[in-house]
Protein backbone atom coordinates (compact mmCIF):
# COMPACT_ATOMS: atom_id res chain seq x y z
CA UNK A 1 0.00 0.00 0.00
CA UNK A 2 1.29 2.94 -1.03
CA UNK A 3 0.14 6.69 0.80
CA UNK A 4 1.65 9.74 -0.39
CA UNK A 5 1.20 12.89 1.68
CA UNK A 6 2.54 16.14 -0.40
CA UNK A 7 2.40 19.48 1.52
CA UNK A 8 3.66 22.99 0.06
CA UNK A 9 4.03 26.02 2.01
CA UNK A 10 4.85 29.11 1.26
CA UNK A 11 4.93 32.46 2.70
CA UNK A 12 3.94 35.20 1.30
CA UNK A 13 3.30 38.87 2.33
CA UNK A 14 -0.09 39.46 3.21
CA UNK A 15 -1.62 40.85 0.23
CA UNK A 16 -2.87 44.20 2.10
CA UNK A 17 -5.65 45.19 4.25
CA UNK A 18 -8.06 46.46 1.58
CA UNK A 19 -7.90 48.05 -1.50
CA UNK A 20 -10.98 50.46 -2.55
CA UNK A 21 -11.50 51.84 -6.09
CA UNK A 22 -12.03 55.60 -5.71
CA UNK A 23 -13.83 57.64 -8.52
CA UNK A 24 -14.20 61.57 -8.07
CA UNK A 25 -13.68 61.10 -4.21
CA UNK A 26 -16.03 58.58 -4.06
CA UNK A 27 -16.46 54.95 -2.46
CA UNK A 28 -16.91 52.05 -5.22
CA UNK A 29 -17.79 48.59 -5.44
CA UNK A 30 -14.62 46.60 -5.09
CA UNK A 31 -12.82 42.79 -5.45
CA UNK A 32 -11.07 42.03 -2.32
CA UNK A 33 -8.17 39.94 -2.02
CA UNK A 34 -9.05 36.28 -1.68
CA UNK A 35 -10.56 36.02 1.81
CA UNK A 36 -12.76 38.65 2.69
CA UNK A 37 -10.58 41.22 3.51
CA UNK A 38 -7.65 39.63 2.66
CA UNK A 39 -7.24 38.80 6.09
CA UNK A 40 -5.84 34.65 6.67
CA UNK A 41 -8.33 32.06 6.51
CA UNK A 42 -8.35 28.27 7.27
CA UNK A 43 -8.10 25.66 4.70
CA UNK A 44 -8.40 21.67 5.03
CA UNK A 45 -7.72 18.88 2.70
CA UNK A 46 -9.17 15.79 3.92
CA UNK A 47 -9.40 11.91 2.11
CA UNK A 48 -11.14 8.68 3.28
CA UNK A 49 -11.31 5.09 2.48
CA UNK A 50 -14.45 3.29 4.12
CA UNK A 51 -16.36 -0.11 4.03
CA UNK A 52 -19.79 -0.35 4.04
CA UNK A 53 -22.35 -1.16 5.50
CA UNK A 54 -20.17 -1.60 8.76
CA UNK A 55 -18.22 1.69 8.33
CA UNK A 56 -15.04 0.49 9.00
CA UNK A 57 -12.41 3.09 7.55
CA UNK A 58 -9.60 1.49 6.55
CA UNK A 59 -7.70 4.96 5.75
CA UNK A 60 -8.27 8.40 6.55
CA UNK A 61 -5.60 11.67 6.94
CA UNK A 62 -6.91 15.25 7.01
CA UNK A 63 -4.45 18.34 6.52
CA UNK A 64 -5.37 21.63 8.24
CA UNK A 65 -3.77 24.75 8.44
CA UNK A 66 -4.93 27.72 10.08
CA UNK A 67 -4.62 31.47 9.68
CA UNK A 68 -3.12 30.71 5.66
CA UNK A 69 -1.57 33.24 3.48
CA UNK A 70 -1.36 33.69 -0.35
CA UNK A 71 1.28 30.76 -1.66
CA UNK A 72 -0.10 28.15 1.21
CA UNK A 73 -1.71 24.94 0.37
CA UNK A 74 -3.03 21.63 1.94
CA UNK A 75 -2.52 18.33 -0.46
CA UNK A 76 -3.58 14.78 -0.46
CA UNK A 77 -3.34 12.16 -2.33
CA UNK A 78 -4.44 8.41 -1.15
CA UNK A 79 -3.50 5.76 -3.34
CA UNK A 80 -5.75 2.86 -2.16
CA UNK A 81 -4.54 -0.44 -1.81
CA UNK A 82 -7.30 -1.68 -3.85
CA UNK A 83 -8.48 -1.08 -7.35
CA UNK A 84 -7.06 1.18 -10.44
CA UNK A 85 -7.68 4.21 -11.18
CA UNK A 86 -9.37 3.59 -15.01
CA UNK A 87 -10.76 7.27 -15.21
CA UNK A 88 -8.87 8.43 -17.96
CA UNK A 89 -7.51 11.18 -15.80
CA UNK A 90 -4.35 11.34 -13.80
CA UNK A 91 -3.12 9.39 -15.86
CA UNK A 92 0.25 9.13 -13.97
CA UNK A 93 -1.85 7.63 -10.80
CA UNK A 94 -1.76 3.89 -11.36
CA UNK A 95 -3.78 2.98 -8.20
CA UNK A 96 -7.66 3.74 -7.27
CA UNK A 97 -7.03 6.98 -5.28
CA UNK A 98 -8.47 9.48 -3.16
CA UNK A 99 -6.87 13.07 -4.12
CA UNK A 100 -7.60 17.00 -2.22
CA UNK A 101 -6.24 20.68 -2.95
CA UNK A 102 -7.06 23.44 -0.97
CA UNK A 103 -4.81 26.78 -1.55
CA UNK A 104 -5.15 29.63 0.09
CA UNK A 105 -5.61 32.05 -2.74
CA UNK A 106 -8.46 30.11 -3.84
CA UNK A 107 -7.25 27.26 -5.82
CA UNK A 108 -8.90 23.78 -5.77
CA UNK A 109 -10.15 20.60 -6.32
CA UNK A 110 -10.97 16.96 -5.61
CA UNK A 111 -11.30 13.94 -7.29
CA UNK A 112 -11.62 10.04 -6.83
CA UNK A 113 -11.48 7.01 -8.67
CA UNK A 114 -11.40 3.35 -8.27
CA UNK A 115 -12.19 0.26 -10.40
CA UNK A 116 -11.98 -3.24 -8.38
CA UNK A 117 -11.45 -6.87 -10.30
CA UNK A 118 -12.64 -9.00 -7.69
CA UNK A 119 -13.83 -8.46 -3.79
CA UNK A 120 -14.35 -4.64 -2.09
CA UNK A 121 -13.20 -6.42 1.06
CA UNK A 122 -10.52 -9.28 0.98
CA UNK A 123 -11.98 -10.47 4.27
CA UNK A 124 -15.70 -10.81 2.53
CA UNK A 125 -17.04 -8.97 5.54
CA UNK A 126 -18.31 -5.61 3.74
CA UNK A 127 -19.80 -5.88 0.41
CA UNK A 128 -18.84 -2.06 -0.85
CA UNK A 129 -16.12 0.41 -0.62
CA UNK A 130 -15.86 3.84 -0.75
CA UNK A 131 -13.62 6.71 -1.62
CA UNK A 132 -13.73 10.33 -0.29
CA UNK A 133 -11.95 13.61 -1.20
CA UNK A 134 -12.69 17.08 0.54
CA UNK A 135 -11.10 20.36 0.18
CA UNK A 136 -12.54 22.79 3.01
CA UNK A 137 -12.28 26.94 3.36
CA UNK A 138 -13.56 28.91 5.99
CA UNK A 139 -13.44 32.34 7.56
CA UNK A 140 -15.22 34.07 10.75
CA UNK A 141 -14.73 37.88 11.20
CA UNK A 142 -16.34 40.63 13.51
CA UNK A 143 -17.13 43.78 11.33
CA UNK A 144 -16.13 47.15 12.71
CA UNK A 145 -16.35 49.45 9.44
CA UNK A 146 -18.53 52.75 9.97
CA UNK A 147 -20.27 52.30 6.92
CA UNK A 148 -22.96 49.12 5.44
CA UNK A 149 -21.76 47.42 3.39
CA UNK A 150 -23.33 44.66 0.46
CA UNK A 151 -20.79 41.48 0.22
CA UNK A 152 -20.74 39.18 -2.22
CA UNK A 153 -19.01 36.08 -3.06
CA UNK A 154 -18.40 35.25 -6.91
CA UNK A 155 -17.88 31.43 -7.39
CA UNK A 156 -15.63 29.79 -9.95
CA UNK A 157 -16.50 26.53 -10.16
CA UNK A 158 -13.94 23.81 -11.25
CA UNK A 159 -15.26 21.62 -14.43
CA UNK A 160 -17.54 18.36 -12.66
CA UNK A 161 -17.34 15.19 -14.49
CA UNK A 162 -18.69 12.01 -12.44
CA UNK A 163 -18.92 8.45 -14.43
CA UNK A 164 -19.54 4.64 -13.42
CA UNK A 165 -17.70 1.69 -14.72
CA UNK A 166 -19.13 -1.52 -16.17
CA UNK A 167 -22.85 -0.41 -16.26
CA UNK A 168 -23.81 -3.26 -18.86
CA UNK A 169 -27.48 -2.01 -20.10
CA UNK A 170 -29.06 -5.32 -19.85
CA UNK A 171 -28.42 -7.92 -16.36
CA UNK A 172 -30.26 -11.39 -16.20
CA UNK A 173 -31.36 -9.82 -12.81
CA UNK A 174 -31.09 -7.60 -10.21
CA UNK A 175 -27.76 -6.44 -9.28
CA UNK A 176 -25.69 -4.40 -6.64
CA UNK A 177 -25.33 -0.62 -8.00
CA UNK A 178 -22.53 1.59 -8.18
CA UNK A 179 -22.64 5.71 -7.09
CA UNK A 180 -20.27 8.71 -8.18
CA UNK A 181 -20.86 12.54 -6.69
CA UNK A 182 -19.11 15.29 -7.12
CA UNK A 183 -20.50 18.55 -5.39
CA UNK A 184 -19.95 21.70 -3.48
CA UNK A 185 -21.36 24.11 -0.87
CA UNK A 186 -21.17 27.50 0.43
CA UNK A 187 -22.86 28.27 3.62
CA UNK A 188 -22.76 31.62 5.39
CA UNK A 189 -24.12 33.26 8.38
CA UNK A 190 -24.46 36.84 9.79
CA UNK A 191 -24.62 37.15 13.40
CA UNK A 192 -26.06 40.65 14.38
CA UNK A 193 -24.81 42.04 17.68
CA UNK A 194 -28.41 41.76 18.91
CA UNK A 195 -27.71 37.99 18.43
CA UNK A 196 -30.25 37.86 15.26
CA UNK A 197 -28.68 35.12 13.22
CA UNK A 198 -29.27 35.88 9.11
CA UNK A 199 -27.90 32.91 6.75
CA UNK A 200 -28.47 30.65 3.87
CA UNK A 201 -26.84 28.22 1.96
CA UNK A 202 -26.26 27.01 -2.33
CA UNK A 203 -25.52 23.90 -3.66
CA UNK A 204 -23.93 22.42 -6.71
CA UNK A 205 -23.32 19.16 -8.21
CA UNK A 206 -24.01 15.95 -10.23
CA UNK A 207 -25.01 12.58 -8.80
CA UNK A 208 -25.01 9.51 -10.91
CA UNK A 209 -25.93 5.69 -10.06
CA UNK A 210 -27.30 2.86 -11.88
CA UNK A 211 -31.49 2.55 -12.23
CA UNK A 212 -32.56 -1.30 -12.71
CA UNK A 213 -35.95 -1.77 -14.23
CA UNK A 214 -37.28 -5.45 -14.81
CA UNK A 215 -38.37 -6.16 -18.02
CA UNK A 216 -39.46 -9.21 -19.44
CA UNK A 217 -36.91 -12.17 -18.63
CA UNK A 218 -33.78 -9.58 -18.36
CA UNK A 219 -33.21 -6.42 -16.63
CA UNK A 220 -32.60 -2.60 -17.66
CA UNK A 221 -29.45 -1.36 -16.62
CA UNK A 222 -28.54 2.61 -17.06
CA UNK A 223 -27.25 5.16 -15.48
CA UNK A 224 -29.54 7.86 -13.76
CA UNK A 225 -28.02 11.36 -13.20
CA UNK A 226 -29.36 14.08 -10.70
CA UNK A 227 -28.32 17.40 -10.66
CA UNK A 228 -27.89 19.04 -8.36
CA UNK A 229 -29.04 21.93 -5.53
CA UNK A 230 -28.62 25.37 -7.49
CA UNK A 231 -26.75 23.93 -10.21
CA UNK A 232 -29.53 25.12 -13.13
CA UNK A 233 -29.71 28.30 -11.97
CA UNK A 234 -26.03 28.72 -12.00
CA UNK A 235 -25.30 27.81 -15.60
CA UNK A 236 -28.04 27.20 -18.75
CA UNK A 237 -25.17 24.42 -19.95
CA UNK A 238 -26.37 21.23 -19.36
CA UNK A 239 -24.16 18.40 -18.96
CA UNK A 240 -22.67 16.15 -21.01
CA UNK A 241 -22.81 12.18 -21.69
CA UNK A 242 -19.78 10.43 -23.08
CA UNK A 243 -22.04 8.33 -25.47
CA UNK A 244 -20.68 4.91 -23.96
CA UNK A 245 -23.82 3.12 -21.93
CA UNK A 246 -21.09 0.53 -20.48
CA UNK A 247 -19.25 3.24 -19.04
CA UNK A 248 -21.22 6.03 -18.99
CA UNK A 249 -20.19 9.04 -17.59
CA UNK A 250 -21.23 13.06 -17.17
CA UNK A 251 -19.14 16.01 -17.46
CA UNK A 252 -20.38 19.58 -16.53
CA UNK A 253 -17.84 22.80 -17.85
CA UNK A 254 -16.24 25.16 -15.59
CA UNK A 255 -18.68 27.70 -14.46
CA UNK A 256 -19.55 30.68 -12.32
CA UNK A 257 -21.67 32.65 -10.11
CA UNK A 258 -22.61 34.96 -7.77
CA UNK A 259 -23.76 34.71 -4.13
CA UNK A 260 -25.32 37.81 -2.45
CA UNK A 261 -24.14 37.51 1.59
CA UNK A 262 -26.14 39.93 2.81
CA UNK A 263 -25.15 43.32 3.77
CA UNK A 264 -22.77 44.08 6.99
CA UNK A 265 -23.21 46.72 9.35
CA UNK A 266 -21.16 47.54 13.03
CA UNK A 267 -20.24 44.78 14.91
CA UNK A 268 -21.92 41.79 12.39
CA UNK A 269 -19.66 38.58 12.53
CA UNK A 270 -19.49 37.15 9.33
CA UNK A 271 -18.65 33.04 8.88
CA UNK A 272 -18.37 31.11 5.92
CA UNK A 273 -17.89 27.52 4.47
CA UNK A 274 -16.83 26.39 1.24
CA UNK A 275 -16.59 22.93 0.79
CA UNK A 276 -16.02 20.68 -2.40
CA UNK A 277 -16.37 16.84 -1.98
CA UNK A 278 -15.78 14.11 -4.46
CA UNK A 279 -17.48 10.17 -3.60
CA UNK A 280 -18.11 7.07 -4.92
CA UNK A 281 -18.98 3.50 -4.13
CA UNK A 282 -18.35 0.13 -5.80
CA UNK A 283 -19.81 -4.01 -4.95
CA UNK A 284 -16.67 -4.79 -7.29
CA UNK A 285 -15.78 -7.43 -9.65
CA UNK A 286 -14.58 -5.13 -12.68
CA UNK A 287 -17.05 -2.54 -11.66
CA UNK A 288 -16.02 1.14 -10.50
CA UNK A 289 -16.75 5.18 -10.49
CA UNK A 290 -14.53 8.09 -10.59
CA UNK A 291 -15.53 11.67 -9.93
CA UNK A 292 -13.83 15.02 -10.17
CA UNK A 293 -14.68 18.69 -9.16
CA UNK A 294 -11.13 19.65 -11.18
CA UNK A 295 -8.31 17.00 -11.29
CA UNK A 296 -5.21 18.54 -8.77
CA UNK A 297 -2.90 16.23 -9.46
CA UNK A 298 -3.80 15.92 -13.67
CA UNK A 299 -3.17 19.12 -13.88
CA UNK A 300 -6.61 20.89 -13.96
CA UNK A 301 -6.94 23.46 -11.36
CA UNK A 302 -9.13 26.47 -11.22
CA UNK A 303 -7.68 29.90 -9.45
CA UNK A 304 -9.69 31.87 -7.79
CA UNK A 305 -12.56 29.73 -6.74
CA UNK A 306 -13.64 32.90 -4.14
CA UNK A 307 -13.44 36.24 -4.14
CA UNK A 308 -15.09 38.94 -2.97
CA UNK A 309 -16.69 42.62 -3.78
CA UNK A 310 -17.65 44.91 -1.47
CA UNK A 311 -20.12 47.32 -2.40
CA UNK A 312 -21.32 50.57 -0.52
CA UNK A 313 -25.06 49.83 0.32
CA UNK A 314 -26.32 53.59 -0.52
CA UNK A 315 -24.62 54.82 -2.97
CA UNK A 316 -25.63 58.13 -2.83
CA UNK A 317 -24.54 58.44 0.79
CA UNK A 318 -20.82 56.97 -0.32
CA UNK A 319 -18.16 58.88 1.95
CA UNK A 320 -15.75 61.32 0.49
CA UNK A 321 -12.05 60.28 0.03
CA UNK A 322 -11.06 62.23 3.55
CA UNK A 323 -13.47 59.66 5.43
CA UNK A 324 -12.67 55.93 3.82
CA UNK A 325 -9.82 56.05 6.34
CA UNK A 326 -12.17 55.00 9.17
CA UNK A 327 -13.58 52.17 7.00
CA UNK A 328 -9.88 51.23 6.51
CA UNK A 329 -9.30 51.34 10.05
CA UNK A 330 -12.31 49.49 10.94
CA UNK A 331 -11.51 46.80 8.94
CA UNK A 332 -7.68 46.71 9.95
CA UNK A 333 -9.51 45.82 13.70
CA UNK A 334 -10.91 42.39 11.64
CA UNK A 335 -7.75 40.72 12.15
CA UNK A 336 -6.99 41.61 15.88
CA UNK A 337 -9.92 40.44 16.88
CA UNK A 338 -9.82 37.14 14.88
CA UNK A 339 -6.33 36.85 16.63
CA UNK A 340 -7.54 37.66 20.01
CA UNK A 341 -10.46 34.97 19.68
CA UNK A 342 -8.25 32.97 19.18
CA UNK A 343 -5.81 32.85 21.52
CA UNK A 344 -9.29 32.79 24.50
CA UNK A 345 -9.80 29.39 22.43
Amino acid sequence: MTRTIINRKGLAALAGVLIFAFFSGSLRASTLPFGVFGFPLDISANVKETLLPSGAITFQDSQPLFDTVQGQSAELLDISSTGVNDSGRSTNIHGAFASSLTAADGNGGVGVSQLIFGLPDPSGQDSIRQLTAQSIWTQTLKYTGTFPIDLTVHLHVPTLQVGLLGVPPRRTGLSATETAEANGAFVRTITHPDLTIAGGQVEFGLRESERQIPSGSDVLNFADLQVLGNTGEFTSQGPRFNGDDFNPSFTLDSFSADVDLGVLHTGDILSYVYTLTAEGTTHGFERGYFAFLGDPFGGEVISDNLSFTATPVDAAATPEASTCLLMLSGFAGVLAWGRRSRRRH
